[in-house]
């Protein structure tokens, strides 16, 4: 553990700037050292009923999202577990393995109580994963909101040359017009979701949500995003309450990534940035100029958003924003 981390200690050194940048890689620092600093289960009785925590610590990513999506699944297959703790701790990620893990949480919640603790940040594509949770539970500093998406250029300086096609689109162009109605399109779920499983204790419109804002604990309990301000062990104790247990046993399920997987970890040319390795990680194609509809709080230093859906309505980005600039995208 103590060679890990300082491997991703050494690649921070060579990272921008960036605050989202700097948010992303802590965040998958964390995923590493979690279940080491979470300690051993807290047993509440003699019992073989169980409340699994299981976190989502990382930028959302299939690497990360897919440990997570399986304990998911491993819980609702194990008959002890009564109820589980989501502990949510991210900006969110690409929005596609963010969608598919936001259905297993949908699907969990739907079998047995599933609570969100949101100890730092659950923005963007973290909450979108924490929407379909029978409650919220976040500290009251944590940052949680965010509710859309951006369409970007990820790998910006990555590939050149020239190419013959076969078509106009073929090689991913868009025009403004075409841009925003992907985006519309793509982010219709992300509100859809929202409003299916908040819309009876959130206060803001459809265009408030879609200024994309983030909100403190303690204001977003007042407009709905969240339900109590609190620990996760207060998360843990809302669960069992809608399980009904009196007596039960707390146990941490791994969710720790493939480390021989994570681009962040691998080897690199002296030359390769651990910003280029974490939008490798966001990226389908790295290398390959392909627009990648991401629903991450901030912006990587490279990005050139296309499209965004944060403000008033979905618009083209302006030349701040295709520069990465702009820190309050969805």
């Amino acid at each position: 553990m103590a060679k890990l981390v300082a491997r991703v200690r050494s690649a921070l050194h060579t990272v921008s700037r960036s605050y989202t940048v700097i948010i992303v890689v802590a965040l998958l620092v964390g995923a590493f050292a979690a279940p080491a600093a979470y300690g051993a289960a807290k047993e509440y009785g003699e019992t073989t009923d169980k409340v699994a925590v299981i976190e989502i610590g990382a930028t959302i990513a299939p690497i990360t999202a897919e440990p997570v999506e399986e304990q998911l699944q491993a819980a609702r297959q194990n008959e002890s577990i009564k109820a589980v703790v989501l502990k949510v701790n991210t900006p969110g990620g690409g929005l596609s393995a963010t969608e598919s893990l936001a259905l297993e949480v949908e699907r969990t919640a739907e079998q047995m109580p599933l609570v969100v603790s949101v100890p730092q940040i659950a923005a963007s594509g973290g909450y979108y994963v924490s929407a379909p949770a029978d409650a919220i539970v976040a500290n009251p500093s944590a940052m949680v909101g965010s509710v859309g998406i951006n369409f970007a250029y990820i790998d910006a300086g990555g590939a050149t040359g020239t190419a013959i096609q076969s078509g106009p689109d073929k090689s991913g162009g868009y025009t403004e017009e075409e841009a925003i109605e992907m985006a519309d399109i793509m982010v219709k779920g992300f509100y859809g979701t929202v409003f299916e499983h908040r819309g009876d204790t959130l206060e803001l419109t459809e265009e408030e949500l879609a200024y994309a804002k983030v909100y403190p604990g303690q204001k977003a309990i007042n407009n709905g995003m969240i339900d109590e301000i609190g620990t996760t062990d207060t998360a843990i104790q809302r669960a069992a309450e809608r399980a009904e247990l009196d007596r039960y046993e707390v146990v941490e399920l791994d969710t720790t990534p493939d480390v021989g997987e994570l681009p962040i970890l691998a080897e690199a040319d002296a030359n390769s940035t651990a910003t280029a390795q974490v939008e490798a990680m966001l990226d389908p194609t790295p290398g390959v100029r392909t627009p990648v509809p991401l629903a991450l709080y901030g912006t990587l230093p490279e990005q050139e958003t296309i499209a965004t859906t944060a403000g008033e309505g979905t618009t083209a980005a302006d030349d701040d924003r295709r520069n990465g600039e702009v820190r309050t995208d969805a």
